[in-house]
């Protein structure tokens, strides 16, 4: 039998035996784990020899949440897990340190930026086939009140659906509207976003926003912006409400990443599964730290893993930003190959990922 928890200093893992004939192990004696038994166990053992993972399946099981994949994926920040969170980071934070990828605060910040540019802010829009949407976003984005210029860059992936055509509506009617449509075919939304965020026109500062979700009011842009100039944050994350294509919210209702810290967050980053919206990033910092994957899927995940590593991030904990679900969304109902592929992938950014914090460390483990 294995018993697993974490010491005062912060150390844990797990421990086997029976009276005096114990296993030494990363745990000690601290305290029983109530939530992270098998999580813990899990991690102990890749600490102390490589992991077979056998692709064939062995055994199957009821399902017994039939929720679909777009609710499940809000489960880690409800406030009733609440409580397991809190030891699911705490054993993971402990594993960091013990594999020597855990890193301390991040406190650095974009220096002076005296480049010229057209406009202080750019809204970056990639799309493909939203006709029914995606004059929604632009409208959203041009009823901004700011004090500074501002565009709207949409790239358009060639969509074939109308799309293209209600763009050109609105750009024909107002100059801020930069129709882009890429030499390449079949880029992916990290593509577009690369697109976007190398075209002359881009301003000093990028702001996400999707081609079928809004931002909450008008005032979105002008606090993203006022956050990015007085922190110097390289990526601000906002918060959202989630809402029917009406606009009414839905459960789970506001996502706004409370679990985040200024100490740990970006250690923690590395375990759960998403870091909120909308995003908005110092454009010269995120193209010297390589844009994004060429993916639709992960590509924001991955690019705020990378900034995190080397730079502060700032949030805005109220919402700002709707996001819309309905039958047009790319991951509200995935079947379990397409959850299987998404998660491999992001395992993979996690893995590239510790590597480089171990790089960072001057330690490298081969088993992870």
């Amino acid at each position: 039998e294995w018993e697993c928890g974490l010491e005062k200093e912060g150390t844990g893992g797990c421990r086997t035996g029976k009276g005096n004939e114990e296993t030494e192990s990363a745990a000690g004696s601290g305290p029983s784990l109530k939530y992270g038994r098998w999580y813990s166990l899990r991690l102990f053992l890749s600490r102390h020899g490589a992991l077979v993972h056998l692709p064939q399946t062995l055994y199957g099981v009821d399902e017994v949440d039939a929720r679909a994949s777009g609710q499940k994926q809000f489960d880690y920040v409800d406030p009733r897990n609440r409580e397991a969170q809190i030891e699911m980071e705490a054993i993971f934070t402990d594993h960091l340190r013990k594999i020597g990828a855990w890193l301390p605060q991040r406190t650095r910040t974009v220096g002076e930026d005296s480049g010229v540019y057209a406009v202080e802010a750019s809204v970056i829009i990639p799309v493909l086939n939203r006709a029914a949407t995606i004059q929604d976003a632009l409208r959203s984005a041009l009823s901004q009140q700011t004090d500074f210029p501002f565009n709207v860059i949409v790239i358009d992936n060639h969509s074939t659906d109308g799309t293209s055509e209600r763009i050109d509506e609105l750009a024909s009617s107002d100059g801020r509207v930069i129709h882009v449509v890429p030499e390449e075919t079949g880029l992916g939304i990290g593509g577009c976003w690369n697109t976007g965020i190398n075209h002359p026109a881009c301003g000093r500062y990028a702001v996400q926003l999707d081609s079928d979700d809004m931002y909450s009011g008008p005032d979105t842009l002008q606090r993203i912006v006022d956050v990015l100039r007085s922190e110097r944050c390289a990526v601000v994350i906002g918060s959202y409400m989630m809402t029917d294509f009406d606009l009414r919210p839905i459960p789970p209702g506001v996502i706004d990443h409370r679990e985040w810290t200024d100490s740990n967050g970006h250690n923690n980053a590395l375990r759960i599964n998403g870091l909120g919206a909308p995003r908005a990033f110092h454009a010269a910092t995120l193209r010297s730290a390589g844009g994004f994957e060429n993916v639709s899927y992960g590509e924001d995940y991955g690019v705020v893993l990378r900034l995190t590593r080397d730079y502060r991030l700032c949030r805005i904990y109220d919402p700002v930003y709707s996001c819309r679900r309905w039958g047009g969304n790319s991951d509200a109902a995935l079947d379990i190959s397409k959850i299987n592929a998404h998660n491999a992938y992001k395992d993979s950014l996690r893995t590239r990922e510790l590597l480089s914090r171990q790089q960072m460390n001057g330690k490298m483990i081969t088993s992870l």
